[in-house]
């Protein structure tokens, strides 16, 4: 539809100057707030989900954040990002920004990463606050970003101590896979070309491990000790090994560490040592240790600069006097642009030569040299030596460098050039307003919106539009549920993403007119239930959402029998269908409601015109028409040389008035396309839709002109998504279409494609989920061996093939037989909900047209059937029919075997006893105590996860209790209780007891048997070599001795441990090699957590510690202290009872029985305690 389409001259107008506009409300956004929070300075001013804050309290967070950017002395017209959660931290940041006299700019962690580095160059932030939950992010942003020179958290009083969680690039399971027994050194280390797919040759890998020691050879001497954090299968070690004293080899791979131990021992190298550990946790080494710590080709791996920077900051306490740091093969961040366009070239040049090229760095981490000279300077002591990397036929070289950290006293710490600040920056900072003024034509926000160019358009409006906004919202909305009594306090909804505009009149039309703003999480703003459930317990007066989140919401109460608790409904961002306003107002309960059908576009402040229905008078105008503008907003409808039109004639939207933007940002040729300013100086923007003003002054939307669409309420360029398709090299053309089947209540967008041999459609599908937000990810992808053209050479759209017709184009996977009832109930909901046939366990849900309104109600439909809580990530993870019906399986199997507990003597009458499993995760340990406490005491034992194939593992203390406590209370629902661990199961005891005493349980007591809560002497045995290692752990069972395992290739150790650990009965008879290392990947982990473990101050329980009278090698214990360091973390409370026997033969055999005495004394003294 196109308005050069219709006949104007014929027309005789009869309003030339257009409509009038109402007089409009203008000011500055902070002044208004102000006048506010000074008059209502107790109300609750925000409520997220978990904290409220008033606007008392939100004013003075404010001012303090102000007059921090105040002090950045940032230019005057310089805009600051805004990164944070669904939470009360993003509204205190962005009225911060604008006290400081800035304008901020919205940076959704929820669109993808790529997409927020494009908004933040092109607004040229200097500043981008976040909170602690995105700060992997937000220093992704900083070293991706030449104009982020500071970085604040505002919620962590540490920023340099939060850090990234380690991703798939770091997970144990793959590197373990690829390391498996049929792969060679050069796969298990998982050295395979960028370009080709294939392994890199070995000649290369040697070239590489030259060039390492190469690099090193000036930094070691023959007796030197050196540390080498990710060995992989041993290259780096086979070359630099040979001219050192001392070589411990690390890896978070234990088939890797097994495979460099391997490798050095028929080299003849037996001063390698090697030890499985992640980087975060070569800590457990003694500081000061090693002369050259190696990190060759493994930051790439790292989750972030927060977890490299960690690492580095570890890796320096650990040098010796004059130590140096050999960073190897590190990604360089200024070449990852051009690597992935020679990848892109090379892909389109070698098309059908059966190449697997690699088009994307997803994880992997890209390190500018100025990341690692910052962290030099701030560190002091180093001097930086960057080379490039000499290894003929070794491809990634081109893109990669070295560094070598060599040690400088001279060099003292100071200041880096990009700055990172946090909550402790602010504490300090006066809470007065800062000496700043605003006004009503300032720059408020810029908010960035779809583009045609492929890159978002910025929109920027001025404080006097939010103002006018908010004002209107309040005469016209408000008012009619109950505003108009200045000492009622009305409770709205923010439900809008914070990156949509739609957020900001929720945001505004609550803070500058007194009115509590309520947040759902991303979670609950997702889930129709949740929703609901949230605007009823928040007692929500308004709620704000679009038409596609209402269809969710009306679907709920209609199978539900519920109504919707708030009393007005404002819907906006796309079209209102009949039907739903329809189906609204027939459900019971709606009879009082009001529902606001709202329209404008971001280029207009959010609000232009509205439309309020209630019950006696929707049915007047369906569909429901935009209705008439808000105050101060004035509309036209224009020909296509922008004169008005009469009424009834369809023309274009044409909106001038308070809310009309300055234009786009740093973009003067689309503003002047899309703004214009009158002789009389008004200045309108064309908004490109087409209405028609009714004879009653409603006016109706009829459609767009151009490829503009509304898709769940966000605006998109369709234009935008076929550019980001068409940059895959092996896609020859794109056409994006926007397509409705029946019955969905939302449209979906299409891609129809023509394409080169190779192309992937789950692998493009991942590039766009990384450059484009959700809603502009095509539900379908659909490959075509040509698109049809019209004869004059136009896209013919009408000859494009409906995606329900073509399933088995979408997708270049073979068709998968569905092979069980699961999948079967799977298929047919799936198929029920996207309006196809589905009988393919390879079938895609996204591919197959699904989105995330469907996807809601997939769920929904699914959860029911199978009585299981799918949540969505399960689906986003694994969107086949197989796959889902898999992880069904998997949650079922976790609601049967999640409970780590096994009671003994349930039915007891005494206070029930929750023992926690040893270091080891086994629970047999505590049978011979059960029974020594005879049939009257209820044990619940709780063993470890990880035994079993395919569990993960809990990483911490605080993490492993964290997961325990729901089984605990669903056996023991109410107190009292009593809590007994042995060895790490005693920090595990201690931990469960604070936890559950927080809750408000009785905890009775806590019992200590030999634990130890200061890890000296576990981080010892942690340092020790594999032989003695494991003849700490098992040395006291009597089946292993270090003398016998030194000989012995890792693989032999642990045949040695199965052979002796099945004569002993202390493993099974069909245990494995693979059982093995899950044991002592249990060891490992539970060491490690009991390393990295602070136990909090318990002064209120009775806590018992036992300790047996003998030390034997392996034991926990603190030379000169009787306590084992607990008196630290406690008070009176504790006492010792010494009983006969070993840390080992305490807990078993006759020992048992002296522990089981001194518990039953602190059961005596505790059963009538209140």
């Amino acid at each position: 539809m196109k308005i050069a389409d219709f006949d104007f001259d014929s027309l005789e107008t009869s309003n030339p100057n257009g409509e009038t506009a109402s007089t409009a409300s203008l000011g500055s956004i902070v002044a208004q707030f102000a006048t506010i929070a000074s008059e209502y300075p107790n109300r609750i001013a925000i409520e997220d989900e978990d904290e409220s804050v008033s606007f008392g309290l939100l004013d003075r967070q404010s001012n303090q954040i102000a007059n921090f950017i105040v002090g950045l002395q940032l230019p005057d017209a310089a805009m600051i990002g805004v990164m944070t959660g669904r939470n009360r931290h993003y509204i205190a940041a962005i009225l911060g920004v604008l006290k400081s006299g800035h304008a901020f700019v919205p940076l959704d962690p929820n669109v993808p990463l790529i997409r927020r580095i494009a908004i933040a160059r092109n607004a040229v932030t200097p500043l981008i606050l976040a909170d602690a939950k995105h700060v992997g992010d937000l220093h992704q942003m900083q070293w991706r970003c030449d104009c982020v020179k500071h970085v604040m958290c505002l919620d962590h009083d540490a920023i340099d101590s939060i850090s990234e969680m380690p991703g798939s690039l770091m997970s144990t399971e793959l590197w373990d896979h690829l390391a498996g027994d049929t792969a060679d050194n050069v796969l298990a280390g998982g050295w395979k070309s960028a370009f080709t797919g294939q392994p890199i040759a070995p000649s290369a890998m040697d070239a590489f491990g030259t060039n390492a020691r190469t690099k090193v050879s000036s930094l070691v001497s023959s007796d030197a000790n050196v540390l080498e954090i990710g060995c992989a299968s041993g290259f780096t070690m086979k070359h630099i090994a040979p001219v050192v004293g001392h070589y411990v080899a690390t890896d978070l791979s234990r088939r890797n560490v097994e495979r460099t131990e391997a490798l050095a021992i028929h080299s003849g190298m037996t001063h390698v040592m090697g030890r499985q550990l992640a980087a975060h946790d070569i800590d457990v080494f003694e500081e000061g240790s090693f002369d050259l710590i190696i990190l060759n080709s493994v930051i790439e791996n790292f989750p972030g600069f927060g977890y490299l920077r960690q690492v580095l900051a570890k890796a320096a306490k650990l040098l010796a006097p004059g130590g140096a740091i050999y960073l190897g093969n590190i990604w360089d961040a200024d070449r990852r642009d051009a690597y992935l366009r020679d990848l892109a070239q090379f892909a389109s040049d070698n098309v059908g030569m059966g190449y697997d090229t690699r088009l994307d760095f997803l994880e992997d981490l890209f390190v500018p040299e100025a990341f690692l000279t910052d962290w030099a300077f701030e560190h002091g002591g180093f001097k930086v030596t960057r080379s490039a990397i000499d290894a003929p036929g070794f491809d990634p070289a081109p893109y990669t460098f070295d560094l070598v950290l060599s040690p400088d006293n001279k060099i003292a710490p100071a200041s880096g050039r990009r700055m990172r600040h946090d909550l402790s920056s602010l504490t300090p900072i006066s809470d007065d307003a800062p000496a700043v003024s605003t006004n009503t034509s300032d720059l408020a926000y810029v908010l960035f919106t779809s583009g045609t160019t492929g890159m978002p358009k910025g929109v920027m409006i001025e404080h006097g539009s939010v103002v006018n906004l908010a004002q209107s919202v309040l005469e016209t909305q408000l008012k009619l549920i109950g505003a108009n009594n200045t000492d009622t306090s009305l409770n709205l909804t923010c439900v809008a993403p914070f990156a949509f505009d739609g957020s900001v009149v929720q945001i505004f039309a609550a803070l500058l007119h007194g009115h509590s703003l309520h947040i759902p999480s991303l979670e609950t703003r997702t889930d129709p239930e949740a929703l609901h459930n949230f605007i009823a317990d928040h007692k929500v007066d308004q709620l704000d959402a679009t038409p596609s989140l209402f269809f969710l919401l009306v679907n709920h109460w209609q199978q539900t029998g519920q109504s919707c608790p708030a009393q007005m409904v404002v819907l906006g961002g796309e079209p209102v269908a009949s039907d739903l306003v329809e189906r609204f107002f027939a459900l019971p309960g709606h009879g009082n409601s009001k529902l606001v059908n709202a329209y404008g576009p971001t280029e207009c402040c959010v609000s232009a015109a509205q439309y309020v229905m209630t019950s006696n008078n929707f049915r007047q105008i369906l569909p429901p028409p935009i209705g008439s503008p808000i105050n101060g907003v004035t509309i036209n409808i224009c020909d296509d040389k922008n004169r008005p039109l009469p009424d009834g004639v369809p023309g274009e939207i044409l909106i001038g008035g308070a809310g009309v933007a300055r234009g786009y940002l740093n973009d003067d040729a689309q503003t002047n396309q899309s703004f214009i300013t009158r002789p009389d100086g008004t200045r309108w923007y064309r908004s490109g839709d087409i209405g028609r003003r009714r004879n009653d002054g409603e006016i109706v939307f009829v459609g767009r002109e151009d490829g503009q669409v509304k898709v769940r309420g966000n605006r998109v360029e369709l234009a935008e998504i076929e550019n980001t398709i068409t940059k895959h090299p092996l896609v020859r053309h794109a056409t994006v279409i926007l397509h409705k089947a029946a019955g969905q209540g939302a449209e979906n967008i299409v891609a129809y494609l023509t394409t080169d041999a190779g192309f992937d459609i789950a692998s493009c599908r991942i590039q766009l989920e990384q450059s484009l937000p959700p809603y502009m990810v095509p539900g379908y992808i659909i490959c075509l061996d040509q698109i049809p053209l019209t004869s004059n050479g136009k896209v013919d759209k009408s000859k494009l093939p409906a995606p329900s017709s073509t399933q088995s184009a979408m997708t270049d996977k073979p068709k998968e037989p569905l092979q069980s009832d699961l999948e079967r109930t799977v298929a047919a909901l799936m198929g029920d909900v996207l309006d196809c046939s589905v009988d393919d366990a390879n079938a895609d849900f996204f591919e197959l047209g699904g989105h995330s309104v469907l996807a809601v109600q997939f769920l929904s439909k699914l959860t029911q059937s199978v009585d299981v809580k799918i949540p969505l990530s399960d689906l986003f993870s694994g969107a086949t029919v197989g796959k889902l019906a898999a992880r069904i399986e998997a949650r079922l199997r976790d609601d049967k075997a999640k409970n780590p507990i096994v009671s003994v003597n349930p039915e007891g009458k005494d206070i029930p006893m929750v023992c926690f499993h040893p270091v080891g995760g086994n629970i047999l340990c505590y049978q011979e105590l059960a029974r020594a406490l005879g049939p009257q005491q209820p044990v619940y034992m709780v063993e470890s996860r990880g035994l079993d194939e395919g569990q993960g593992l809990n990483a911490t203390v605080e993490e492993m209790v964290a997961s325990y406590l729901p089984a605990i209370r669903e056996a023991v629902p109410t107190g009292p209780i009593r809590v007994t661990g042995w060895s790490f199961g005693g920090l595990l005891a201690f931990e469960a007891g604070y936890r559950l005493a927080q809750a408000g349980v009785d905890v009775r007591s806590i019992s200590l048997l030999d634990a130890i809560a200061v890890p000296d002497s576990v981080r010892e045995m942690l340092r020790k070599d594999e032989s003695e290692y494991l003849a700490d752990i098992f040395g006291e069972l009597g089946i292993v001795q270090a003398e016998d395992l030194r000989p012995l290739t890792p693989e032999e150790r642990i045949d040695y441990l199965l052979e002796h650990g099945k004569k002993s009965d202390l493993l099974p008879q069909e245990a494995d090699r693979d059982t093995m290392r899950r044991l002592l990947a249990v060891f490992q982990n539970n060491a490690l957590a009991a390393v990295h473990y602070i136990p909090p101050k318990i002064d209120d329980i009775d806590i018992l510690l036992i300790r047996p009278e003998t030390i034997v090698r392996g034991a926990p214990f603190i030379e000169g202290d009787d306590f084992n360091g607990w008196r630290k973390f406690t008070a009176k409370n504790l006492k010792l009872s010494m009983v006969p026997g070993t840390h080992g033969t305490m807990i078993t055999g006759p020992d048992i029985s002296h522990v089981a005495q001194a518990i039953q004394e602190q059961l005596k003294r505790t059963t009538s305690m209140v």
